[in-house]
């Protein structure tokens, strides 16, 4: 006489991986022969929420219990990962001032007053009349409408350990996006620098003609970009990182001052050499 014991899959516990309470649905199946197959059914999108199940090695949409082992086979059912769309963004660019005499945006260094205060630095990149200064002009979602500056967020700041000015800008955007691509389209600065100097609107009472007067030449410096090897910098945000860094560095006039100079003492030298030798071979002739 052979006994065989089967077990109850109704009695036997189910696992899953996903986590309780985001609207997924399981739903047995009585296979007739003793089994039972669960089978896990993600959430349906909605505008703020997407769902996609996430199978691995020892999980699965559907699992199945039998009645010879009482275990479910994979053990696991699957995961619903839930992705939120991306609503707003983050950029920023560097420029390095390190031979500049003005420190714009510094909260603290004397130079940083009247139209270079962060004050006034701050309402002039968060313009959206400018037809010059301001973020505006080099963020595709500001360019096109489709996103809104956050001007409480978006300024500048001076970091005098690097000679660096900072300047941060902060977007909402109009329609939310799914993707990093979308998302790198709106928000990623174009190249340029973005520009505080020489506005086509009056922050101060200074004239806008002065600052190329006083040597204040934004427009020497050259414009170095530097991005990471995934293109990610735009910005450091909700989700990761994309961020795309921008440098601004002095240019060579300083080092060609230099070389003139060295160039003319060196004509010099020589002319007095020459006049040297020619001194000596004339007091020879005399006393020969």
């Amino acid at each position: 006489l052979t006994v065989t014991t089967y077990y109850d899959c109704s009695s036997v516990t189910v696992k899953s991986l996903n986590p309780d309470g985001n609207g997924a649905t399981v739903n047995p199946t009585d296979n007739g022969d003793g089994t039972l197959t669960q089978t896990i059914t993600c959430p349906a999108d909605t505008e703020s929420a997407r769902f996609v199940l996430m199978p691995t090695s020892n999980s699965a949409a559907s699992i199945t219990c039998s009645k010879s082992t009482g275990k479910y086979t994979p053990a696991f059912l699957a995961r619903c990962k839930e992705t939120r769309p991306f609503t707003s963004g983050y950029g920023k660019q560097l420029m390095g001032l390190s031979t500049f005499p003005i420190k714009p945006c510094s909260a603290t260094d004397p130079t940083a007053t009247g139209e270079w205060s962060p004050e006034k630095m701050k309402e002039k990149l968060n313009s959206m009349a400018d037809t010059v200064c301001g973020f505006r002009h080099k963020v595709p979602c500001l360019k096109n409408g489709q996103c809104t500056l956050d001007t409480d967020k978006s300024g500048c700041s001076y970091d005098h350990e690097n000679e660096q000015l900072i300047m941060e800008y902060y977007v909402n955007l109009n329609t939310p996006v799914w993707t990093f691509t979308e998302k790198d389209s709106l928000v990623k600065k174009e190249d340029g620098v973005i520009k505080f100097w020489e506005c086509s609107e009056s922050y101060t009472k200074r004239r806008r003609r002065e600052a190329m007067e006083n040597g204040l030449d934004f427009e020497s410096f050259e414009v170095v970009e530097k991005r990471s090897a995934n293109e990610t910098f735009a910005g450091d945000s909700e989700s990761a990182t994309q961020q795309s860094s921008h440098y601004v560095a002095a240019t060579t006039v300083g080092v060609c001052a230099v070389v003139m100079v060295t160039a003319l003492l060196t004509v010099l030298f020589v002319r007095l050499r020459r006049k040297q030798s020619q001194d000596i071979e004339a007091v020879e002739l005399t006393n020969n």
